[in-house]
């Protein structure tokens, strides 16, 4: 006879504000030092130590609830790579942990060849809030969540205007969709200095692309994300 195992339930506390509002709230809960790269892997069983150890030596997790209706002419091309025919309506969800509270640079040269020295500003446009690395605004003045990729807690799914999900994401992706080139990301390990397929992915996410943020014993709502907006 087995014993049922009992799964602790964590219970979230739900806040309907403006990106803005999380971003800045997010900003003021973020406390202590920054992690490094020895405060991640552990040098004796050579893997990187789990969640909860992570949790104790400070590392501030967030899940991010992507949900975005793809922008044509931004997010998607204007018409199929295949047929031509004009991009339809594509919705798109996932979600994934990030750690937002890590030294970069720490991060990178442990890693790669020890040179790597960041640039005052990132490329993108994205500057920190308040000083604060886990939160940045864009030059539009979009707040973002920013971090090391952790874990991937639902791959991608896409959605058409009534709502129903694309059957094969990875053909939508290659006839519709744009994405980051290989000869960027080489460019972009190559700056690092570290092989492409161990170079870490750093996340760069609009809050108001998001169902929502979990971080803190709350789910952050943006009020301001559109995906909801009903299409007819």
């Amino acid at each position: 006879m087995t014993t049922a195992t009992k799964t602790k339930q964590i219970v979230l506390v739900e806040r309907r504000i403006t990106s803005e509002t999380i971003g800045k709230e997010i900003v003021s809960r973020i406390t202590g030092k920054l992690l490094g790269f020895d405060d991640l892997f552990d040098p004796k069983t050579k893997t990187f130590l789990t969640e909860s150890e992570l949790s104790a030596k400070g590392a501030v997790f967030v899940t991010v609830c992507y949900d975005k209706i793809m922008v044509i002419g931004k997010d998607a091309v204007k018409k199929s790579r295949k047929t031509g025919e004009p991009t339809p309506f594509i919705r798109a969800k996932k979600k994934y942990q990030v750690i937002v509270n890590i030294n970069w640079q720490s991060y990178i040269n442990k890693r790669g060849n020890g040179d790597f020295i960041p640039a005052e500003q990132r490329s993108n446009g994205v500057v920190n809030v308040e000083g604060c690395k886990a939160v940045g605004k864009t030059r539009a003045e979009n707040y973002t969540i920013n971090g090391v990729a952790f874990r991937v807690l639902e791959t991608t799914k896409y959605y058409n205007a009534d709502g129903v999900e694309y059957a094969d994401p990875k053909s939508l992706e290659a006839e519709y969709l744009k994405k980051q080139s290989k000869a960027s990301k080489q460019k972009e390990a190559d700056k690092h200095g570290i092989d492409v397929r161990f170079d870490p992915k750093y996340r760069t996410t609009r809050i108001d692309s998001c169902e929502s943020v979990r971080c803190f014993g709350f789910e952050y709502k943006p009020t301001d994300n559109h995906s909801n907006t009903t299409v007819g």
